[in-house]
């Protein structure tokens, strides 16, 4: 027995012969542990410790009898619901910071929020893995049936209800400007089986009975691995920084949450836009064009409907100057209805409204509240400030400034979805994220919601420009250099040229497709090199 299956038997001890309670508990902690793998920790080396620790974990809870299969389905689900609680408590324990916000009046709510939604997140790794325990056999086939089973995890997660893809586990890597260029050509979830295939494979140093039988996935992990680092590398150190017409400023005026919807603030909210907008233009040329980006729900009343508010706006735009900002947006109906949006207007420099786009991915609880009479009759109440829920709009799309410059707008976490790509005929020039993470204070949550742009613009070899209320403001390019950014929760402005778009990736052609193919793939290559070495071995 080598020194390496020696340590493995070690560590794995625990795992292999703990039950009932401690099980639970064991699972909870690993859970907890890889959540740091996560941004802003980025502690991506945890998941070689943590994905074999959890397989060794399965391995001890599945009955010896191949015949009780809902035993091992019970056992597998718990310790997928322990696993997926503890990863999810700590990776979004920054959704707490909301409830604080008005503390009078939500600070109740956010012992729930902070334990509920974990745990009904848990449930997506617990049913995904008492599925695989129908599959799970002792041997290396059980690596290949965790990746599979978690990055379906990470994909059913993105697409049931409204889709929450947060922390998938791809975005591990997003801090390694090498390894998160694979999402150009495999996507994100293409990204997640990567990850957890290759970061399980040590589980495989324990010495087994067919001691021949984990040679392929290990040779297999081995192989993706130093592709990875080398393709990544190559794409990384092949950037060259081009940059195009025309040039962005981006304002990030640092109001805090808790100030921006006071009535006595209420007329201060625009001038403060407007003088951080002119000092910023002073001694500017106005020959050529020119994109300004405030954040998302700008204001506290309708743009259109304010008097003097786009008048205000001309008076500061230069000529050639378009104006990207979020606001709420109303739709009278024609029985007196009203709808309220959260939009990305497109104002030009006569304070002429040219376009209008209304988001289609709404926050359960932030915009709308789910479940409305039943959660309304315990008090529970959604967190925007609006007469009404939010109304969704209708689809993704691009908004033309001229017959060669387009941008998609992406309000708020609308960025953490893959499937916001849209389709090649309406590729745009960048993508404009409209966002307001001053719900989330100081906390982790701003920081993954920077990193999950910065895969948008990998993944579509698109640049991203993204305003922020309080932070963190950025220019992104499309290999997903962070060329320029106001740092979280200081004032300031950027003043930069848009990045050149790349020609389109293999991940912006395709979408998840490619990631179907790659992991199946893999599951060839894996059949391949069993065949041949169990030829050799003959």
């Amino acid at each position: 027995m080598t020194s390496l299956s020696l340590f493995a038997e070690r560590v794995a001890r625990p795992f292999l012969l703990s039950w009932g309670l401690r099980r639970s508990l064991l699972a909870t902690t690993l859970g907890a542990a890889a959540a740091v793998s996560m941004p802003p920790y980025g502690a991506f080396p945890l998941l070689f410790l943590c994905f074999p620790c959890l397989i060794w974990l399965l391995d001890g809870a599945t009955a010896s009898s191949e015949g009780d299969k809902r035993r091992n389905a019970r056992r597998f689900f718990s310790i997928g619901w322990a696993f997926g609680f503890g990863f999810f408590l700590v990776g979004l324990l920054w959704i707490g910071e909301a409830f604080l916000v008005e503390a009078e009046t939500y600070a109740w709510m956010m012992p729930f929020a902070v334990v509920i939604l974990p745990a009904g997140l848990a449930l997506f790794p617990s049913v995904l893995l008492s599925l695989a325990s129908l599959f799970w056999r002792q041997g290396s086939s059980r690596i290949l049936v965790f990746a599979v089973a978690f990055t379906l995890c990470d994909y059913v997660r993105a697409h049931v209800f409204t889709g929450f893809p947060w922390n998938s586990w791809g975005y591990a890597v997003v801090q390694s400007d090498q390894l998160v260029q694979l999402a150009a050509y495999i996507g994100l979830f293409g990204l997640s089986f990567l990850v957890l295939f290759v970061a399980a494979s040590p589980a495989l140093l324990l010495k087994e009975s067919n001691t021949g039988s984990r040679k392929p996935v290990l040779l297999l992990a081995g192989v993706l691995a130093i592709a990875a680092l080398v393709l990544g590398t190559l794409r990384w150190t092949d950037r060259s920084q081009a940059f195009v017409e025309p040039n962005i400023l981006i304002v990030q005026p640092n109001v805090p949450q808790s100030e921006k919807w006071k009535p006595e603030n209420r007329d201060k909210l625009l001038p403060h836009y407007l003088e951080m907008t002119a000092a910023a233009l002073k001694g500017e040329k106005n020959d050529s064009t020119r994109l300004i980006f405030w954040p998302e729900s700008a204001f506290p009343f309708l743009l259109t409907q304010e008097p003097g508010a786009l008048a205000m706006i001309a008076e500061v735009l230069p000529q050639n100057t378009y104006l990207i900002t979020g606001g709420i947006r109303a739709d009278y109906g024609a029985q007196g209805a009203t709808n309220f949006y959260n939009s990305v207007y497109l104002v030009d420099a006569n304070g002429i409204v040219v376009d209008v786009y209304d988001k289609v991915r709404l926050v359960p609880f932030g915009e709308y509240l789910p479940f409305r009479e039943i959660l309304q009759s315990i008090g529970v109440e959604r967190l925007v400030p609006a007469p009404s829920d939010f109304t969704a709009g209708y689809r993704y799309r691009s908004i033309s400034i001229s017959n060669d410059l387009s941008f998609q707008p992406l309000v708020c976490y609308e960025a953490i979805f893959p499937q916001s790509r849209l389709n090649m005929s309406e590729r745009p020039q960048f993508l404009a994220n409209i966002t307001n993470d001053g719900w989330f204070g100081d906390s982790s949550g701003p920081y993954q919601h920077l990193m999950q742009a910065r895969m948008r613009a990998v993944e579509q070899g698109i640049p991203v420009i993204r305003a922020a209320n309080t932070g963190v403001s950025a220019v992104i390019s499309p290999h997903g250099e962070i060329l320029s950014e106001v740092v979280l929760n200081r004032a300031g402005s950027i003043k930069a040229a848009l990045p050149k778009i790349l020609e389109p990736t293999l991940y912006g052609r395709w979408g998840d497709w490619i990631s179907l193919v790659f992991i199946l793939g893999c599951v060839c290559l894996l059949l391949v090199f069993g065949v041949l070495l169990h030829a050799r071995r003959d």
